[in-house]
């Protein structure tokens, strides 16, 4: 699967609603991935009384809250990202609750570590704004930027919220009105009627002026960059991140805000000569540059080079993963590659063009399907009273879907030419032991075969081998592996990582809230041959093994450390610590190097690793979370980028090339070998959510949309896009290739299509 557990994009209803981009820039802008102190600093465990006081906060259990405080457990005792019940409350809108342990003492400006939010914002990110007044009465810092906030997000809630405080200073309900007069917001309004304060009138910029404002600008140091664009009441604010972009308002000629963001542009003969982007804590300084979108290629660093130096030629390594298998995650060695299979072009599903068949699998599952020879192979979770919505777009949920129900966890068998059920086996009949993702399913991990062992893991709900006829040969149950948000627990979204087979060995990821770890087991008897504790929280990353020479390596990709281990025995090689918080995206191998890549925010690095490196590796120019200097090299480590690393699709090496897709669409080529950047363009501008993985043939990328639409584009480094097709039916899962067809797994369907001969029917086998 590639971790479709996950939420993907920008705005939580109701955690990120208001003020995602905010927080992005804020990661972005000012350096916070530096500032704040490492996941892995020795925090003392937490006490039992704590947590019990924690999640007794998120129930909000007002008696078991009273019940620890009087047994003296501290009112401001905090999780390892240093959140306390308060925010707990305050971010699941538990009035009373809040109310109590505020008066309990309970400190209403303690900041978490990691989005440096306090009990007030997740309030107002929750939208509970009765207790956004209580926390503002008892004590809270920010009236003033949280009204500027209400204005600039026309929320007429908060902005009530606020105001019944009566702690908003008379200087800015001053701008804040002004605010609301330039934005011509009639339902704002009335509610500073009554009010004592100057009234005050804002300079507004001409369009042309406007205008000169317009461009792309870079940060003094380099580390990040923006676009702004003119809007009639101001400017607009693209942090890069794939986000929609900032509404900044004008409050001058050259002053622009946003809530507690400001702008000023500085001029000197009539262009702008810089930028400052000011926010509490400190300013940034920006320069106007030159795009960073690359509209085209860079084709001066390309001068006196051969005109074929863009052109895709297929690679050895390329070759040796195509078949007409496609045995597990992204096919062979997790590639993504087949060569030499002639999938379609293009078609339409919802005209029915090029469709070869359609087949209705039961229950709901983000497994992939992968192909063996003549069989196809696919799992599910059904059940008739089971929650089956999917939600799809850039929503950034973080909640779990509740839902009580027996599900029927199936493995199934296709024919492959025509789509009939060979056979189906339910694995196991239970309730599901975690919750799952708005995006997820209770069957997330895809399937892994040699032909002779068909291998369904299902998390927590257990392993299962059977035999090509459908025979059971075992099972093991490994417990709960409670997979969901490392900064809060209480939010489950479900078990990723797939399984990897290499020889008779079987290898498993499980990466969780609690004791993580790494087994090998035989895969003719299930018997453990080495298992390996981790020390990290929950990733979705699907390991790959890969020989070099006759050292068969395993890599893993994870939050405190990507890590090359010896397959045999478990051995630690190499590590290289320091990912995005979630990790989904899988390694490559290609070129004789290892590509990493992960995309949270703040931290989204593409990597690329020499497979001879040894102990600890450090990442050129990134400064430790544990403190300490910056390296400027390192051995083991061939290039990297800060920046560009995807967040849900695993990148594909491709030929020369490496392409990651962004989960807004945006299409990044680099030379595979050193890492130069080649091209960054937008798949399309209407389509905007992925989450697939791309796969790739005969010269030939597959980008699958969240809405089911597949954009075929030309590989290499010259974008060029073929075919456009339309899905019609939500798709999450990463498509598979196999002998002329291409199977594209939906939220209802499998479905495969084909290019129709000449005068046939390409329905017909």
């Amino acid at each position: 699967m590639q971790a479709t557990t996950l939420y993907s994009g920008t705005r939580r209803t109701p955690w990120f609603q208001a003020r995602m981009g905010w927080m992005l820039s804020l990661f972005v802008v000012f350096g916070f991935s530096n500032a704040r102190p490492s996941l892995r600093a020795q925090q003392p465990p937490a006490s039992a009384a704590a947590e019990n006081l924690w999640t007794a906060a998120r129930s909000g259990d007002l008696a078991a809250v009273t019940r620890e405080l009087d047994a003296g457990v501290d009112v401001n005792a905090a999780t390892a990202y240093q959140s306390t019940a308060l925010s707990f409350a305050s971010d699941r809108g538990h009035l009373a609750v809040v109310k109590l342990l505020l008066d309990r003492g309970a400190n209403p400006n303690l900041k978490d570590t990691f989005y440096k939010a306090s009990p007030l914002n997740w309030a107002q990110y929750g939208k509970h704004y009765d207790v956004v007044t209580t926390l503002l009465i008892g004590g809270a810092e920010g009236t003033d930027l949280l009204l500027l906030n209400a204005i600039c997000d026309g929320d007429a809630q908060l902005l009530a919220a606020v105001l019944k405080s009566g702690r908003a200073s008379k200087e800015t309900l001053s701008l804040a009105a002004a605010l609301a007069e330039l934005k011509e917001a009639k339902e704002l309004l009335p509610y500073f009627e009554g009010l004592e304060f100057p009234i005050r009138v804002l300079e507004r910029p001409t369009a042309d002026q406007r205008k000169l404002y317009e461009g792309d600008y870079a940060q003094t140091d380099g580390t990040s960059r923006l676009k702004i664009r003119s809007e009639e009441n101001g400017v607009e604010v693209d942090f890069g991140m794939g986000v929609p972009g900032i509404l900044f308002f004008a409050t001058g000629t050259n002053t622009f805000l946003n809530g507690g963001q400001r702008l000023e542009f500085e001029m000197a003969e009539g262009k702008v000569s810089k930028l400052i982007l000011s926010r509490e804590g400190g300013n940034v300084e920006f320069s106007p540059s030159v795009s960073e979108s690359q509209e085209e290629p860079f084709e001066k660093s390309f001068a006196g080079d051969a005109t074929d130096s863009l052109a895709h030629r297929s690679s050895q390594s390329d070759l040796d993963v195509s078949s007409v298998h496609w045995p597990g995650f992204r096919g062979t060695g997790s590639r993504g590659i087949a060569d030499g299979q002639n999938p379609p072009k293009s078609w339409d599903l919802v005209e029915g063009k090029n469709v070869a068949w359609r087949s209705r699998i039961e229950g709901l599952g983000n497994s992939c399907p992968v192909v063996w020879g003549d069989y196809l192979y696919i799992t599910s979770a059904s059940s008739l009273e089971g929650n089956r919505s999917v939600e799809i777009g850039q929503t950034g949920a973080v909640d779990s879907i509740a839902d009580d129900s027996v599900y029927d966890f199936r493995l199934y068998c296709l024919e492959k030419k025509t789509g009939l059920l060979v056979w189906q086996r339910n694995c196991k009949t239970a309730k599901p032991m975690g919750k799952r993702h708005s995006k997820s399913s209770h069957a997330n991990p895809t399937v892994t075969t040699d032909g002779h062992h068909v291998v369904a893991w299902f998390g927590s709900e257990g392993l299962y081998v059977y035999d090509a006829s459908g025979q059971l040969i075992w099972s093991r149950d490994f417990g709960v592996l409670d997979s969901g948000w490392f900064y809060d627990a209480s939010y489950q979204w479900g078990f990723g990582s797939s399984p990897v087979l290499f020889g008779d060995s079987l290898f498993l990821q499980c990466d969780i809230q609690k004791g993580s770890f790494l087994v090998c087991l035989e895969l003719k008897t299930g018997r453990e041959r080495w298992r390996m504790a981790r020390e990290e929280i929950p990733t979705w990353s699907t390991p790959v093994v890969h020989s070099f020479g006759d050292l068969p390596m395993l890599i893993t990709h994870g939050t405190r450390a990507a890590r090359g281990y010896d397959a045999r025995d478990g051995k630690l090689l190499w590590w290289l610590k320091d990912h995005s918080e979630i990790v989904v995206p899988t390694p490559n191998v290609a070129h004789d190097l290892i590509y990493l890549a992960s995309g949270y925010a703040p931290i989204q690095p593409i990597i690329a690793v020499r497979p001879e490196a040894r102990g600890e590796l450090r990442l050129p120019g990134r400064m430790p979370r544990e403190g300490g200097e910056a390296v400027s090299s390192d051995p083991g480590i061939a290039w990297s980028h800060q920046r560009g690393g995807p967040y849900m699709p695993t990148p594909i090496v491709y030929g020369d090339f490496l392409y990651a897709c962004s989960n807004s669409g945006v299409v990044t080529c680099y030379r595979a070998k050193t890492g130069e950047q080649i091209y960054k363009k937008r798949l399309n501008a209407e389509i905007q959510s992925f989450t697939a993985s791309p796969v790739a043939a005969d010269g030939r990328l597959y980008f699958t949309a969240e809405d089911g639409c597949v954009l075929v584009v030309k590989a290499g480094g010259v974008f060029e896009l073929i075919s456009k097709n339309p899905g019609g039916a939500k798709v999450l899962a990463t498509p598979a290739i196999s002998d002329g067809m291409f199977f594209l797994r939906t939220t209802e369907e499998l479905i495969a299509v084909r290019e129709a001969r000449s005068g046939t029917n390409p329905e017909e086998p």
